[in-house]
C-alpha cells in the first residue's frame, strides 16, 4: 500500500472526526512508546507506534459508542481510523523488531524473541491489518463523492476500484449498509511463539497488543546490550 496515500487518508479521516478529537490528543507524550536511539529511524518508529495506539483507542471509542449527532460517515471513519492505527503500529513494530533480530544475529547474541515477533508481524498480522484497512476503506468510500474518493481508490484491489468508480459516477448512488467481512477487526498480537488472532473487542486486546510487542522489543534490547557489553 502506498505510504503517501495512506498518510493523506489519515489526514482525511482525522478531518472528518475533528470535532471529536480532544485538544492535543495526538501530540501527547507517551514514554512507553519511545524506542532507544540505537534503532535506525527511532523517532519516526516511536511516533508511528504512538500514533497507531492513539488512533486505535480513539477509533474504537467512537465506533463502539458514537457520540450524539455523529453521522454515518463519521462512524465509518472511526472504524477506518482504528484499522489504520493497527497497521501503522504493526509496521513500525516490525521494523524495530527486525532491526533488533538482525543485529543480534550478526553478533551471535540472543534477540529476546524479537525474531519470532517480527516474523509473525510480517507473515500474519500486517497482511491481516492491510486487508482490514481495505475493507474499512471500501465501506468509508461509499459516503464520499466521486472526486473525494478518487485519491484513495488505488489502495483497493482493482475489481473494487472499478465498482466504486461506477458507483461514484452514478448520480443516484445508493449507500450500502452491507458489512464487508474484511472490514471487521481481527488480530491481537502478543509477544510469544504461539500467538493467535482474537477479536480485539474482547478483553481490550485491541489496545494491549501494541504494548505487548513493544515489551518484546524492550526486553530484546535489554538482553542484547547486557550480553554484548555495549
Amino acid at each position: 500500500m502506498d505510504s503517501w496515500i495512506l498518510k493523506q487518508l489519515r489526514a482525511k479521516v482525522l478531518s472528518d472526526l475533528n470535532e471529536y478529537i480532544p485538544n492535543g490528543f495526538f501530540e501527547q507524550k507517551l514514554d512507553e512508546f519511545e524506542l532507544s536511539d540505537h534503532f535506525k529511524g527511532h523517532k519516526y518508529l516511536s511516533n508511528e507506534i504512538k500514533w497507531g495506539y492513539l488512533a486505535i483507542k480513539l477509533g474504537k471509542e467512537l465506533h463502539t459508542t458514537p457520540p450524539l449527532g455523529c453521522t454515518a460517515q463519521q462512524v465509518s471513519a472511526s472504524d477506518l481510523l482504528m484499522n489504520l492505527g493497527l497497521l501503522a503500529s504493526a509496521e513500525a513494530n516490525f521494523s524495530s523488531t527486525k532491526q533488533l533480530s538482525d543485529n543480534a544475529i550478526l553478533k551471535g547474541l540472543p534477540d529476546g524473541n524479537s525474531g519470532n515477533v517480527s516474523r509473525q508481524l510480517q507473515t500474519e498480522h500486517i497482511p491481516t491489518f492491510k486487508a482490514n484497512v481495505q475493507g474499512a476503506l471500501e465501506q468509508y468510500l461509499h459516503y464520499l463523492s466521486y472526486e473525494e474518493m478518487r485519491p484513495y481508490l488505488s489502495l483497493l484491489p482493482e475489481s473494487k476500484q472499478k465498482e466504486l468508480e461506477l458507483m461514484g459516477r452514478n448520480e443516484n448512488k445508493v449507500i450500502t449498509n452491507t458489512i464487508n467481512i474484511k472490514g471487521s477487526n481481527t488480530g491481537c498480537i502478543q509477544a510469544g511463539e504461539n500467538n493467535k488472532n482474537t477479536n480485539p473487542k474482547s478483553q481490550s486486546g485491541i489496545l494491549t497488543w501494541i504494548l505487548s510487542v513493544v515489551g518484546a522489543v524492550i526486553s530484546g534490547v535489554v538482553v542484547y546490550y547486557l550480553t554484548s557489553g555495549a
